[in-house]
């Protein structure tokens, strides 16, 4: 039996077989009509057998329980109780069953049946004759009884208001449906209509199979936080929007977080709120959409005609489900975002999408991007179902600390019995792997380590299962075990090749098998170590290893910040968290030592006058920098904030006593003593242990890094308690301001705000800044640091009167002016419409670029928005004409959003901008980006380049050529660029310098700016063939490439071997594999060498 899916008022229909004549319709559709207009429950059953005989419709309510024989007689009909009946026409008579019998035989039936199922029942069901659509006149028939009632269409309604007995609940209908093995549909349409009936029949079916597979997925999912916009959102808001909402979701977040438990989560929920979810893996899209969602979709049962028939008659939204989108092969991902756009626009449906990543030309899809965190201890210990009542609690909760990902937090549940103390992430997955593999573990572990160290070898990802049928015999791997690495799950087939099942695992056996061939020679390990092949695993190498003096040298030796801070974490096992640690404390005591022998020196007038010169040298703070992620993950634990602060009371003593011995000479140099030498003791100097500590704070290094541990907090609390100098509130104020702690610690800004004139200035910066970063603030303490700041305007000089306005605005500070100053804005718009000239240029300039830098930037912006469209084309024209040539940030926006009106007479503006940027810029990339849009919307306004001479200069030949390529890109089809002769000789000058100079302006090309990446052209997708061309010759001649620019981001030769690496990935074949492997060891390319390698032989995989 299936569940009835009637909408209407609680009204629930079965039927036996689907309903074939005409009064049993007819009686059907007024039962139902009448029944909808109520308030109250009821079952209908229709067309069904109960005891051997025929029901046409029953009706269950809480007062009623109603038996209705439908007959359709068109001609007068003579009977009594007993016997036949006559049915009289014009050219005879005939015989007919005896309705009344047939009403209360029914009527009986349905009675036995149901006490055979309930037990002793009170009263019987009532009974109705329905004739329709009314009595025959000249009938003569028996008159209604209190066994039987008769009439036509109209006396359903009474029968159905009158009160039965043999009343039923509405669990005992639904039990007696499934006892009478009945269907239940949706409405009259399923009921009457053959074609709808097939369509809720198929998708009852689907959801059977669906609910099935992945209900227990779902099922999986743990309530956690998301965000939407940087603000929370709960799952069930979440459904809600994929069951409304016209944009795709994006479900975005790193490995192991929970997204594909969600998607399925929300997958199910969808089906049970009546839409249909389809739900498919992004890795196995191999270029064609419907491919895929058939196989799903026969998997389960059904077929894509069949389930899109089926909604548009129930009228059923679909919704696409699209797991693991960044597990598409990478040459596919566009294919793949084209096909989903195409698929929701033909048939009307909704997406919802998981990936690690954003999409590849994200700008097709309308898409909110929802994001998921990586999961907080509470999550984990839920993931884990771990108890205190379980022997290894303790233990596995220090585990739980240090798990990056849901799924070590499962694996870590699994072997919770089995872990010893202090185990390290390593010992976890080999415990795991152990439990998997029973007692085949020994032979299992060893022919897994060497797997890993055979694909490590020839730099590969997966195996053939040919090739690994010859490692299992060359390594003497038997068939048991063989099969018992495949049934442990560890390693799985795809295909024909084979891999490790997880990244993880293939990690952790990467780590085994590095031990094996190192024992306890810690070179070795060391060389393991610095090799890019092993950058994975290098945390689980150090897990791994189990000699405490190799061990040692291995830790006092290295200089990777990874490994360090994995370290101290825990994840590396308490013996290599107390060897760093130990080392960490000598260090830090070091860094307060170093303090007591500097001495400032003036040496020269003005501003940056001052210097620092430090004592005795300790060599072990020559690398202090390489030990700050430690340092930062400790003191997120709440560790060496009080050894900090005693640094910078130090440090404070020694600023005083140089404000006080350098007095005279200050004041004869003209030299802000105060100011220049906090601002040496923190920010320019980068020699002194504490100076790089604080940078390290002040640059964001512990808030993108880390979650406060369990005694952050009252850490903290205690050191803004007893802070007292400079020195101490500037450091704090770095570790508070982007943590949740920053609202409690407002009062004591607020003393410092009050104080502003008196501190020095970069801590005037920071206090300021940290009220940008402050959110529910207690409402009086909030407006005495509004009036702090109000007092300091004009005080602190023209450039601290712009960040007191900012800080003001997130206070709240300036709300009751921002409407008085809506008339400035338009008063400023007239001002641009009614003059004319370069004056009235440069001022809608100065407006446009005010909606992205100004106290009442949302009033530009509404403003600007709310100009009728000609109006808006005429302000956006006069401000590329007045736009700064040497400030070009926001230009290249204004550009694209005047391409956007379509009107080719806007070019007069943007062509000054087509040529090349200068080479000495201040702002380099955003000049590139300036000159990439205008040609950009040159091609997408249709109109011509104007006639260049193309440069022999390689460097501007090559960017020259990639200006018309973007060009060319908006004008012709993708499948035209690299064939059409438009773009011959942009292609072949390219080519022509590919060994110097092409891969730089490729690499100048691709956006790098947050506000536009994905949807500029990126002339190395459009162009994947030459792009690959380049790339290649670029490797080859790496040092003789050449940046556009003589300065700043675009000098840098790695960077563009880098890219050219990324593009070969992308684009290339077989054939680049082995230069790639050659690569796979240097430690500055090594790692893009590895990814390349990777999307090449999974390229390969798909292409076989």
């Amino acid at each position: 039996m299936s569940t009835a899916r009637h909408n209407g008022n609680g009204i629930r229909l079965f039927i036996g077989e689907r309903i074939e004549h005409a009064s049993d319709r007819d009686v059907l559709v007024t039962v139902c009509d009448i029944l909808e207009k109520g308030t109250g429950w009821a079952y209908i059953f229709a067309n069904f057998n109960v005891n051997g005989r025929q029901v046409d419709v029953a009706v269950f309510s809480a007062t009623t329980t109603l038996v209705i024989e439908a007959k359709g007689y068109t001609l007068p009909i003579k009977g009594g109780v007993n016997g036949r009946w006559t049915q009289v026409g014009p050219y005879g008579s005939r015989k007919l069953r005896n309705g009344y019998t047939q009403a209360l035989d029914a009527k009986n039936a349905l009675r036995d049946s149901m006490v055979e199922l309930f037990g002793t029942l009170s009263g019987y069901p009532n009974a109705l004759l329905a004739i329709t659509p009314a009595i025959p006149s000249g009938s003569s028939l028996p008159p209604s009884d209190f066994k039987v009632k008769s009439g036509g269409l109209d006396a359903i309604k009474i029968a159905l208001g009158s009160i039965s007995g043999a009343l039923l609940s509405e669990d005992q209908c639904q039990a007696l449906a499934a006892h009478l093995t009945l269907e239940g549909v949706s409405g009259i349409d399923a009921a009457i209509d053959e074609t709808v009936l097939i369509s809720e029949r198929t998708v009852s079916c689907y959801e059977s199979a669906f609910l099935e597979y992945h209900g227990p997925i779902g099922a999986r999912m743990l309530q956690d936080q998301y965000l939407l916009d940087d603000k929370l959102i709960s799952a069930s808001n979440i459904l809600k929007k994929a069951m409304s909402s016209q944009s795709a979701l994006l479900i975005r977040g790193p490995s192991g977080c929970g997204k594909s438990l969600l998607s399925a989560r929300i997958a199910t929920e969808c089906m049970q709120a009546g839409l249909l979810p389809i739900h498919i893996q992004g890795k196995d899209f191999e270029g064609k959409l419907q491919k895929i969602i058939d196989t799903e979709l026969m998997l389960l049962g059904a077929s894509v005609r069949d389930v899109l028939r089926a909604s548009r008659l129930l009228v059923k939204h679909i919704v696409l489900f699209i797991d693991g989108y960044n597990e598409c092969p990478e040459h596919l991902q566009i294919a793949l975002t084209r096909s989903i756009q195409a698929f929701s626009l033909r048939y009307g449906v909704g997406v919802v999408i998981t990936s690690q990543g954003a999409l590849a030309r994200q700008e097709l899809l309308h898409v909110e991007e929802i994001q998921v965190r990586p999961p907080q201890h509470a999550l984990k210990s839920q993931i884990a179902k771990l108890s205190q009542e379980d022997k290894n609690f303790m233990n596995c909760q220090a585990l739980l600390e240090i798990a990056l990902s849901g799924l070590e937090a499962e694996l870590i549940g699994q072997a919770a019995t089995s872990l010893p103390a202090g185990a390290s992430t390593f010992v976890l997955f080999d415990t795991v792997a152990r439990m998997r593999l029973g007692s085949f573990a020994t032979e299992g572990i060893r022919a897994l380590s060497g797997f890993a160290e055979k694909l490590i070898s020839q730099t590969a990802f997966s195996m053939s299962i040919r090739e690994f049928d010859r490692f299992c015999d060359a390594t003497s791997v038997t068939d048991t075990t063989r099969h018992a690495l495949l049934d442990s799950r560890l390693v799985l087939q795809r295909g024909h090749r084979l891999s490790f099942s997880h990244e993880m695992f293939f990690y952790a056996f990467i780590a085994e098998s590095a031990i094996r061939v190192a024992r306890t020679d810690s070179e070795r390990v060391q060389a393991f170590l610095r090799s890019p092949r092993f950058n994975g695993s290098k945390t689980l190498i150090v897990g791994a290893m189990e000699d405490d003096s190799t061990l040692r040298d291995i830790l006092e030796k290295t200089t990777d910040r990874g490994i360090l801070e994995s370290c101290v974490r825990g994840e590396c096992g308490d013996t290599a968290r107390r060897i760093v640690k130990a080392k960490l404390d000598v260090i830090i005591a070091e860094m307060i030592a170093e303090i007591s022998e500097l001495r400032f020196l003036l040496n020269g007038e003005g501003w940056h006058s001052c210097s620092i010169e430090t004592g005795v040298n300790r060599p072990i703070l020559s690398k202090f920098e390489v030990f700050l992620p430690a340092i930062g993950w400790l003191l997120m634990q709440g560790v060496y904030l009080e050894q900090i602060m005693t640094a910078c009371r130090a440090m404070d003593e020694k600023i005083a006593e140089a404000n006080r011995d350098l007095y005279e000479e200050a004041i004869a140099k003209k030299v802000p003593l105060r100011h220049e030498t906090f601002s040496q003791a923190y920010v320019f100097n980068r020699k002194i242990a504490l100076s790089q500590l604080v940078s390290f704070v002040h640059s964001g290094g512990l808030s993108f890094r880390h979650s406060p541990g369990g005694k952050f907090s009252e850490a903290l609390k205690k050191s803004w308690k007893e802070a007292s100098t400079h020195s101490e509130f500037y450091v704090i104020i770095g570790i508070t301001k982007f943590t949740k702690q920053a609202s409690w610690a407002s009062p004591c800004v607020l003393n410092l705000l009050e104080h502003l004139e008196s501190l020095p200035y970069h801590l005037q910066l920071d206090t300021i800044d940290f009220c940008v970063h402050l959110n529910n603030v207690d409402d009086s303490v909030k407006a005495k640091m509004i009036l702090a700041l109000e007092d300091s305007i004009d005080k602190l000089g023209i450039f601290m009167n712009s960040l007191i306005l900012d800080a003001l605005k997130s206070l709240g500070g300036l709300d009751a002016e921002e409407e008085k100053y809506r008339a400035v804005v338009l008063k400023e718009l007239e001002s641009v419409f009614s003059e004319s000239g370069t004056q009235s240029e440069t001022l809608a300039w100065n407006i446009f670029s005010r909606q992205f830098d100004h106290p009442y930037d949302s009033i530009y912006w509404e403003e600007i928005n709310n100009l009728a469209r000609d109006q808006k084309q005429q302000f956006l024209f006069k401000s590329l004409k007045g736009a700064s040539t040497e400030y070009v940030l926001f230009v290249s926006t204004l550009i694209s959003q005047l391409a956007k009106f379509g009107d080719p007479a806007v070019s007069e503006a943007i062509e000054p901008w087509l040529t090349l940027p200068a080479k000495r810029s201040v702002m380099p990339q955003d000049a590139v980006e300036v000159f990439f849009a205008a040609h950009e919307a040159m091609g997408i306004l249709g109109l011509p380049l104007p006639t260049n001479t193309t440069s022999s200069v390689d460097i501007d030949g090559a960017m020259q050529a990639c200006g018309e390529l973007t060009y060319w890109a908006c004008k012709l089809n993708n499948g035209e660029l690299e064939s059409s002769p438009q773009t011959l000789n942009a292609r072949t000058t390219l080519l022509t310098y590919s060994a110097t100079a092409s891969a730089g302006a490729l690499w100048s090309s691709t956006s790098r700016m947050l506000s536009t990446d994905g949807t500029r052209v990126n002339v190395a997708t459009r162009y994947p063939k030459t792009a690959l061309a380049i790339c290649r010759d670029a490797l080859t001649n790496h040092e003789s490439q050449k940046t556009y620019h003589e300065h700043g981001l675009m000098n840098d030769l790695a960077s563009i071997a880098s890219f050219s690496i990324q593009v070969i990935g992308q684009f290339g074949d077989a054939d680049d594999l082995q230069r790639l492997r050659s690569l796979c060891d240097e430690e500055a390319l090594g790692h893009e060498a590895l990814n390349a390698i990777q999307k090449i032989e999974e390229r390969i995989r798909h292409m076989k």
